[in-house]
């Protein structure tokens, strides 16, 4: 996990900034919002770093049941072993205390046996929290060795994500 400036006053490094407002949000068309939770934030009143990735979790789930996965218990333990095998995170900015957030997110491009989500979470007034990347694997159920994402699964992304993909066959 790759870590920038955390910071609840401002950017303390420019190019921090300058990344985030690089950033086209117009291609993230999932967007889950909720609020800072008292058990959310750390001894120093700002939303501890480990909690964006249960935020950023429950983003991408959300995401699978809007492109039509359905969801149930055995979801991901028999149906559709997705894993996340790699996650980097850059921070920008600290929440704090009920602050309302957006987590923005998109799928940019889909492999053999996997795909990346690329997410970012800010607060409602725009400021930018994070960006994140995580890409995740399917593995077969039986051997648990990656195998290739069926077409069914190309096909829900493409039709969400539209020509914002970019998916090897």
């Amino acid at each position: 996990m790759s870590s920038g400036v955390l910071n609840t006053q401002g950017p303390t490094n420019s190019s921090v900034s300058a990344a985030a407002q690089e950033l086209d949000l117009t291609l993230y068309r999932h967007r889950v919002k909720s609020r800072v939770r008292s058990y959310d934030v750390d001894r120093q009143s700002i939303v501890h770093n480990a909690v964006y990735l249960y935020w950023l979790e429950a983003a991408r789930i959300e995401y699978f049941r809007t492109i039509g996965l359905p969801m149930d218990f055995q979801t991901f333990v028999t149906k559709h072993r997705f894993v996340v095998a790699h996650v980097e995170v850059d921070y920008y900015y600290a929440a704090q205390f009920d602050e309302e957030y957006e987590i923005l997110t998109r799928v940019p491009s889909v492999g053999n046996s996997s795909f990346v989500f690329d997410q970012v979470i800010r607060l409602t007034n725009g400021k930018i929290l994070l960006r994140a990347k995580a890409v995740m694997v399917l593995l077969n159920p039986a051997s648990h060795k990656p195998e290739r994402i069926a077409d069914s699964y190309r096909k829900l992304l493409r039709d969400y994500e539209g020509t914002n993909i970019e998916i090897s066959e």
